[in-house]
């Protein structure tokens, strides 16, 4: 019995990781509107007289004031114009890796000529994309739901050329596997057993984001926030120790993404930020301890298992911080693993993070994201050695429960519901301001 419960832990979870740990080109928000404007255009190609694009609340919010990689442009609105003149939908989340000062050029043209509009759709759940190609040959159709990459329907005028079964309205969690069927103890065994070569790639995540940092640091892009907190630590006003360098490398490695640098990420349940903090402060972390390249795996996988874990009870998408609550838990988890915890001490770490960060907002995708995953790198870490020290919240305190998955479903349960309203003002106020 327990061999075929290994058997299908391990086949599940190494699902899980293959589908959420991919490299992403720009924000996710954007290259996913990228991607389904690419997939219309590709289907029914021709001369183009109108794109129309629908998006859910949060996937608006998220792509208004991100950079789009390769240009010095921001927006949903650019971002379908550069789908139309470089867009390559074969390549996912990559889509915009054609991107050239040409094609950039052609895009600024036909947002423009005003024929490209992007609107909120409030009617079909919490992750959904609709893109209408217009052109002298009809119309091209693109529709994804639950994820960044899934295409559900595929139309060229009235020919279906993909269509899968739409779940409208799905409930949060459920386009991640089978996790929610396991426990963090579920977890813990699988990155302990695992082959090591199963879990090789995650190592490709490291080079990733470790170079998009060095770039935001020496380019100091976007809020430059990864460079000036290197210059405090050159005058000695912050101490050079893993949180002064997990703070510098998380928020320079966002600063070069949200500007647009047009450099790859790993990235984490979807999202490149995510990425980001769930493997730069547990990369730091294991290189000051002296990790050898299996153990950098193996914790590099629980952070990432840990961050899809929490997202199946929070959901793709919500007025909370994902990139800082979600894929930061990950990464204390993962942290207070590798330097020897037991599961009581990993639990309290998520805990703590929880009682730390749990009230962080979303406010959309943009320079200021710097800042808070800057915080969720240091508190990452924080709060994992305040639990191997004993320090940790009482099961009394506000929304964290006895155990860390009661607490996981209590963030759960305070994302969806809780800021349902909150969700909604956050994106008014940033339409209108």
């Amino acid at each position: 019995m327990q061999k075929e419960y290994d058997s299908t832990l391990f086949s599940d979870l190494l699902q899980v990781l293959k589908n959420e740990v991919t490299p992403a080109l720009g924000c996710t928000e954007p290259v996913a509107v990228g991607l389904a404007v690419a997939e219309a255009y590709r289907v029914i190609g021709g001369n183009v007289k109108e794109v129309k694009v629908k998006t859910s609340p949060n996937i608006y919010k998220n792509g208004m004031g991100v950079g789009i990689p390769g240009t010095s442009e921001k927006g949903l609105v650019f971002a379908s114009a550069l789908a139309i003149t470089c867009g390559d939908s074969t390549l996912g989340l990559e889509v915009f890796s054609k991107v050239d000062d040409q094609s950039a050029a052609d895009a600024a043209e036909l947002v423009k000529e005003g024929i490209i509009s992007v609107d909120v759709e409030l009617e079909e759940g919490n992750f959904y994309i609709r893109a209408e190609v217009i052109t002298d040959k009809g119309t091209g159709l693109c529709v994804i739901r639950d994820k960044h990459t899934n295409i559900v329907l595929v139309k060229a005028n009235d020919e279906v050329i993909l269509k899968k079964e739409e779940t409208a309205k799905l409930k949060s969690g459920s386009s991640y596997g089978k996790l929610n069927e396991y426990t963090l103890q579920d977890i813990r065994h699988f990155v302990e057993n695992v082959d090591f070569e199963d879990i090789k790639f995650m190592l490709d995540g490291v080079k990733m984001n470790m170079e998009i940092a060095q770039v935001g640091l020496k380019e100091k892009s976007g809020s430059g926030l990864g460079a000036a907190l290197q210059n405090l630590l050159k005058d000695n006003l912050l101490h050079d120790d893993e949180i002064t360098n997990a703070r510098i490398l998380t928020s320079a490695a966002c600063d070069a993404r949200m500007s647009g640098i047009n450099m790859p990420v790993m990235s984490s349940a979807g999202s490149g930020n995510h990425g980001i903090t769930a493997i730069i402060p547990p990369t730091v972390v294991c290189e000051s301890v002296g990790c050898d390249e299996d153990k950098l795996a193996r914790t590099l996988a629980f952070s990432h298992l840990t961050t899809s874990y929490i997202k199946v009870y929070t959901g793709r998408l919500s007025a909370v911080c994902g990139c800082a609550i979600a894929a930061g838990i990950g990464a204390s988890a993962s942290i207070a693993w590798v330097l020897g915890g037991t599961n009581e001490q990993i639990g309290g770490a998520i805990n703590n993070m929880v009682a730390s960060l749990a009230g962080m907002v979303c406010d959309g995708a943009k320079g200021g994201c710097a800042f808070k995953l800057s915080t969720a790198s240091s508190e990452a870490i924080i709060q994992a050695k305040l639990a191997l020290a004993g320090v940790v919240v009482s099961e009394f305190d506000g929304i964290v429960g006895k155990e860390a998955e009661a607490t996981i479903r209590n963030l759960g349960r305070f994302c969806n519901d809780g800021m349902s309203a909150a969700d909604s003002n956050i994106i008014d106020i940033m339409v209108n301001h």
